[in-house]
């Protein structure tokens, strides 16, 4: 597959009309996110501002109820991403973080598809660092519809993935990135 810069520079399927990045025309108020920067070796972009100080909370017995913010620990480093180009998930991408990815229709997954033809517990990738090196292994989950690499008539059931390659999972084609 062949890939396109949209005109605020965001990378995309050459075969897409519309960038998912930037914001759609009929949503106004929108601004577009900012272009991807390759081969930056000091980023010139401004620090982060901070973030702004919370107003104390009102005393016991003052009537209000207290809010918690609970905040979940930091999940495993994205390693790589599943972008879709087909299926009910065209354009969407998901992150493929460091250790087992999960792929299925059941909510317990960590990327989840809601195309009727995929399992519950469909596939997983699982990123290994060995000799060195780093390595993608999908595999099925004993699907009822198969996951395919890189158009294959034959379902898989293990495989390595490297960058670039498009997996499907049921009707939903996608295409793998990884760092």
């Amino acid at each position: 597959m062949s890939t396109k810069l949209c005109q605020n520079g965001h990378v995309m399927e050459a075969s897409w009309d519309r960038c998912p990045y930037c914001p759609d025309p009929s949503r106004m108020g929108r601004p577009p996110v900012p272009p991807t920067r390759v081969n930056v070796a000091a980023d010139p972009s401004p620090a982060p501002a901070p973030l702004p100080t919370p107003t104390p909370a009102p005393k016991p017995g003052a009537g209000a109820k207290k809010t918690r913010m609970m905040v979940e620990e930091a999940s495993s480093p994205v390693v790589g991403w599943l972008v879709a180009l087909s299926g009910k998930s065209k354009g969407q991408d998901f992150r493929v973080r460091e250790g087992k990815t999960a792929i299925g229709s059941d909510e317990d997954n960590d990327i989840i598809l809601t195309d009727e033809f995929i399992s519950g517990h469909h596939a997983t990738i699982k990123f290994v660092v060995k000799d060195g090196e780093r390595i993608f292994i999908l595999t099925d989950m004993d699907s009822s519809n198969g996951t395919f690499l890189n158009d294959s008539e034959e379902p898989i059931a293990r495989e390595e993935l490297v960058d670039n390659d498009t997996v499907s999972f049921g009707k939903t084609k996608m295409k793998f990135k990884c760092l």
